[in-house]
């Protein structure tokens, strides 16, 4: 058994802590769909009964996972945008925090990512984690337009610039490993580099980014 297993299926561990590690886990690995209440009592040595004791519906859990990593993740690049004046630097921040996230809650952030489609169109979590969603992307739309504004920043295409530079930032939740044969902090100086050379900024002198300021989600699986 791993370290892992012995975590999810301790009876004196929190149990609606344990509840949300393995849902990230099984809803990472095998998708929303394809996971039962059955499967999550299973992982966290639970009965059905049990699992409903703390969470109301499977839904429910998917949409509470969402809502906090995606609250967490705006309160961790607002927070550092305050202090940054210039679109370069803050550019540099939004490429260096979401690289980061990813890298280090790479279950919480792909269910954050692709699990959308799962929760109930029209309903309350559904229009609640679009409009989070929405709030976050507008952070990067803002400081791009504002780059472009003030010439420090040449794009022939806002909302695709975008869309590449948040792929390139997200993708570390599949392939990052601690360990690896580049440190965190060198994929997003690598990264800030790349964005920044995307929008034609010039040479410009950035920060490194805060590694302590990014937000914690304690459900995430460790060496998952």
């Amino acid at each position: 058994m791993t370290a892992l297993e012995s975590y999810l299926t301790d009876r004196d561990a929190d149990a609606g802590l344990r509840i949300r590690t393995a849902a990230v886990l099984l809803f990472a690995r095998q998708g929303y769909a394809a996971t039962g209440i059955r499967d999550l009592a299973r992982a966290v040595n639970l009965t059905n009964a049990g699992i409903y004791h703390h969470v109301s519906s499977k839904e429910a859990l998917l949409a509470g996972l969402m809502r906090e990593g995606h609250l967490g993740l705006i309160e961790a690049t607002v927070r550092g945008l305050a202090g940054l004046a210039g679109p370069a630097d803050r550019l540099a921040h939004l490429i260096g925090t979401l690289t980061a996230v990813h890298a280090l809650s790479p279950m919480t952030t792909r269910v954050m990512d692709g699990e959308l489609r799962s929760l109930t169109p029209g309903s309350a979590a559904h229009g609640e984690i679009i409009a989070l969603r929405d709030a976050y992307e507008d952070l990067w739309r803002e400081v791009l337009a504002d780059g472009v504004a003030r010439g420090v920043f040449h794009v022939a295409d806002q909302k695709l610039t975008r869309l590449a530079l948040m792929s390139m930032c997200t993708g570390t939740s599949e392939w990052y490993r601690p360990g690896g044969g580049s440190s965190l902090e060198r994929v997003c100086a690598e990264f800030v580099a790349i964005g920044l050379a995307a929008v034609r900024a010039g040479a410009v002198d950035v920060a490194a980014p805060d590694l302590s300021a990014l937000p914690v989600f304690p459900w995430e699986p460790p060496d998952a």
